[in-house]
């Protein structure tokens, strides 16, 4: 019976401690409902339940219309502006056509006034230099001034070389011994070939360059007839122009 007694006083105190703590007595917070525990929220308007009105979301049309203000796929072009593309395309370049003539071998002031005569007439014209050898030149180079000049002449005249002389001429060529100048290079070998059967090793070709120059025009036919049949001389040397 003590026993009994003692859980039975047990169970009490712990009822009155639970309904103690529900009641807040024992310093905590009772438990609160949802509108206590929404009021507590920092910003409780903000908070909206299930059981609010939900918006509907507008239906796409049907058929896959495209939607208002989306961009729409560009139409092809028209076959009449293919057409017309096509005939520009196909149209020749009248400068295409003109022909082009031209005159070679002019020497600076010959090419300057053709040049200008072209121009005046109206043709599309433009002048081109060329250098080309004029000539052949056995020589021996310059040894740096007159004094090793004139030693290399003695050593010709001591291998039986006497048609010679010392290039005066200021430039690169100065103080050069010249052997002999040729129209072609075949035949400057040939004299360098019979000084070295004489000894002379110091001795070799170069070219001797000059400047010549060629004057090209596009024009129609019928106005470069017309300018050439006025001097029968650039009708006569006019040629056609090199790609």
């Amino acid at each position: 019976m003590a026993l009994m007694r003692l859980f039975l006083i047990l169970l009490l105190v712990l009822n009155a401690l639970a309904f103690a703590a529900i009641q807040g007595w024992l310093g905590s917070t009772p438990p609160q409902g949802e509108p206590e525990r929404v009021g507590n929220q920092l910003h409780p308007e903000r908070i909206r339940f299930a059981t609010d009105s939900v918006t509907e979301l507008p239906t796409p049309p049907a058929g896959g219309d495209t939607p208002p203000g989306a961009p729409s796929e560009q139409a092809s072009p028209t076959p009449a502006l293919d057409r017309a593309a096509t005939a520009q395309a196909d149209t020749p370049d009248p400068a295409a056509e003109q022909p082009c003539v031209a005159w070679s071998g002019l020497g600076t002031d010959e090419a300057n006034r053709l040049v200008a005569r072209l121009q005046a007439a109206a043709i599309n014209a433009r002048q081109i230099s060329i250098d080309t050898p004029n000539s052949w030149w056995v020589r021996v180079p310059p040894q740096g001034g007159r004094e090793q000049a004139e030693r290399k002449v003695k050593e010709l005249k001591a291998l039986g070389v006497s048609d010679f002389f010392i290039v005066q001429d200021a430039g690169p060529n100065q103080f050069a011994i010249s052997l002999g100048l040729f129209k072609t290079e075949a035949a400057a070998n040939q004299q360098l070939a019979q000084l070295r059967n004489k000894g002379v090793r110091s001795a070799g070709v170069a070219p001797r360059m000059s400047t010549q120059y060629r004057v090209e025009a596009n024009a129609s036919a019928e106005r470069l007839t017309s300018f050439t049949n006025a001097d029968t001389r650039l009708d006569a040397a006019r040629g056609t122009c090199q790609p």
